[in-house]
């Protein structure tokens, strides 16, 4: 989730992440209309806010894995694309970070139709140590908090996030596939993305 200068309109199709602001501001936007599409669909009772929190999921997904890739892409296939989608990372990660609070958000309201949403087990303090790296990760995407931590520690912050993040999906999807096999795609996707991780890893000098 770094941020490089100088980022230009091109390409057209990355332009609603040309700063960070924007990107916050788009996701909030597809965010909230999957919030309300969703319950215009489904009702504002508890099936309809359960189907909210997995939908806001489905919005944050793909934004994780650009955040996540963005740096391995860009080593494994150098080029203008990839140069500009890295340029964005850090506005990437923040529209990210916007969504998931977005799915966090939903999770509470869901929380107040079914109690046991907020059992302490153990996929609640994963995913709450998730959303605790989520708002770490987002308060320091910027310049002033890589001077106060210094990069090293700011690097640390931010990989342990990225890893600590990817295992909750992991986690997540393998237990969904256990009971319907249509979430399989979602474990495919990310045994993908850690094969372009460490690839990419493979190649740094």
């Amino acid at each position: 989730m770094q941020e490089t200068q100088a980022i230009r309109a091109y390409p057209f199709w990355l332009a609603w992440a040309n700063r960070p602001r924007r990107a916050i501001g788009w996701a909030l936007a597809v965010s909230l209309c999957v919030v309300g599409a969703t319950l215009a669909l489904e009702g504002t009772a508890s099936l309809g806010w359960r189907a909210v929190t997995r939908h806001t999921a489905q919005v944050a997904f793909p934004l994780f894995l650009v955040a996540f890739l963005a740096s391995s892409i860009a080593r494994l296939w150098p080029g203008p694309l990839t140069r500009a989608l890295l340029a964005r990372r850090r506005a990437v990660g923040l529209a990210f970070a916007t969504a998931q609070l977005v799915h966090g958000l939903a999770i509470v309201i869901f929380a107040s139709f079914e109690p046991s949403t907020f059992e302490i087990d153990v996929a609640f303090v994963g995913g709450a140590l998730g959303f605790v790296f989520v708002v770490a990760m987002a308060a320091t995407s910027n310049d002033a908090a890589v001077r106060r931590l210094g990069p090293k520690a700011w690097r640390a912050l931010h990989t342990s996030g990225q890893i600590t993040l990817f295992v909750i999906y992991v986690v997540t999807y393998a237990g969904r596939v256990a009971e319907n096999p249509r979430y399989a795609p979602g474990i495919l996707i990310l045994v993908a993305a850690l094969g372009i991780r460490m690839a990419a890893a493979a190649r740094r000098p």
